[in-house]
């Protein structure tokens, strides 16, 4: 009985800090960069994204990936800071949840093996899914503005260092 509820406390946690990650994700995806119509823009999510999928694993990403990039999309363009042709706001945010997603899940699954690679390859998955999308509906030459995404980059070594002083703060290497 003791080891349920340990177990029960374990996963309120990490649902908690799930949500709560999904809400940082939401705020630095509010937070862009523009990027040349028709295309959106570059946010700081990626960096909450990793941190995320990294200390809390595949699950976690995934799930605040998906919840977190579709509210702040939402919310920014709400609010003016994203930009997107009314005619594609539904294709942008499925395509935002499509290529954030992912990213988390890829992160989190390589997490344990290389933590920078494991961010890289979330990068590049990212890319090529915003890429795939953008070639099917703008085609492949104007599609090659998404390979832009890969400044994404930027945010490995950003992330990798918040990473640290976290771990330093909390004393941990991973929350699960």
């Amino acid at each position: 009985m003791n080891n349920q509820i340990n177990e029960t406390t374990s996963r309120s946690k990490i649902v908690a800090l799930t949500s709560i990650m999904a809400a940082l994700i939401a705020v630095t995806t509010m937070i862009a960069i523009p990027m040349p119509p028709p295309l959106s823009s570059i946010t700081l999510a990626p960096i909450a994204i990793f941190i995320t999928s990294i200390l809390l694993g595949p699950s976690a990403g995934l799930i605040s990936a998906a919840i977190g990039s579709a509210i702040g999309f939402l919310a920014g363009t709400s609010i003016g800071t994203i930009m997107a042709p009314p005619a594609y706001l539904y294709l942008f945010l499925f395509g935002i949840v499509i290529a954030r997603a992912p990213m988390g899940l890829l992160v989190g699954l390589l997490r344990k093996k290389k933590e920078t690679a494991a961010m890289i390859v979330g990068v590049l998955t990212e890319t090529i899914i915003f890429f795939g999308i953008d070639s099917f509906v703008f085609g492949v030459a104007f599609a090659l503005i998404t390979l832009g995404t890969l400044a994404d980059l930027i945010f490995v070594p950003i992330s990798y260092g918040i990473l640290k002083a976290v771990r330093k703060i909390l004393k941990i290497s991973y929350l699960a």
